[in-house]
């Protein structure tokens, strides 16, 4: 009988990935709860603790566990982080993409406004016209108003209580707002954001779907416009500056 050959790396780092997440999912661990020490993770699966090392760290890389230094190893909930780090480390080599991103959040803003329209409460609405105050407030005193059109959006959709349409949404907005694209997500007209936020809550107000998709994709256009010569963009950012500042840990 042939002998088998012992995995190498990479491949044995990622059979013991694979055996840590059997061991999550065989032991029916919850998110937040912990992992056994190191040590005791390495005799139950069979292996080294150098390799529960490794195989710990790249799955924290992936969103599946969390290092709590000095208390341990615990399962994290689901989350959407290994998406967020590869989209913004891609646009570092590929910045023209940004449009084609740019196309998904507009697909999704768009396919999901007629239910806000329909669930929308008034508590909702007061809420958002409290962010379009402190949004005019910021361009009265000329300060940056990104967060203000995050929180907006934000608290749109949340009406629905799908959280992971948020953070697909919130993941876009990072990607968008990375340090790469500076130069084109920078708003130059203000006044002229904000109304179009306006007019998307004042079709909203009336349960007017229809009107209120027109109002998304009109405003996404000028989002459209306003990236059409990416592909002559320099980088203002090495891929690794990218990375922090785009990235956004739940």
């Amino acid at each position: 009988m042939r002998a088998v050959k012992p995995l190498r790396e990479p491949a044995l780092n990622k059979a013991v990935q694979e055996r840590v997440k059997s061991y999550i999912t065989a032991n029916h661990l919850a998110p937040g709860d912990p992992l056994p020490p190191e040590k005791q993770l390495a005799a139950d699966l069979g292996i080294s603790r150098g390799s529960v090392r490794e195989a710990i760290k790249a799955l924290e890389s992936l969103g599946i566990i969390e290092v709590r230094h000095g208390t341990g190893v615990f399962v994290r909930g689901f989350n959407f982080d290994s998406m967020l780090d590869l989209l913004t480390f891609g646009l570092s080599f590929d910045p023209t993409k940004i449009s084609e991103i740019l196309q998904i959040r507009k697909w999704l803003e768009t396919a999901a406004i007629g239910d806000v329209c329909e669930r929308i409460a008034a508590e909702d609405i007061r809420n958002i016209e409290h962010v379009l105050a402190q949004w005019d407030e910021r361009i009265a005193n000329d300060e940056p108003t990104a967060d203000e059109d995050r929180a907006f959006h934000r608290s749109l959709y949340q009406v629905i209580g799908n959280e992971s349409l948020i953070a697909l949404i919130d993941i876009f907005w990072v990607v968008y707002h990375s340090v790469h694209v500076t130069k084109i997500t920078k708003d130059v007209h203000p006044t002229t954001t904000i109304q179009d936020h306006r007019d998307i809550l004042s079709a909203i107000k009336k349960r007017n779907a229809s009107l209120a998709r027109q109002q998304i994709q009109d405003h996404f256009r000028g989002f459209e416009e306003r990236i059409q010569g990416a592909d002559k963009l320099s980088l203002t950012a090495s891929p690794r500056k990218i990375k922090r500042n785009g990235s956004k840990k739940s």
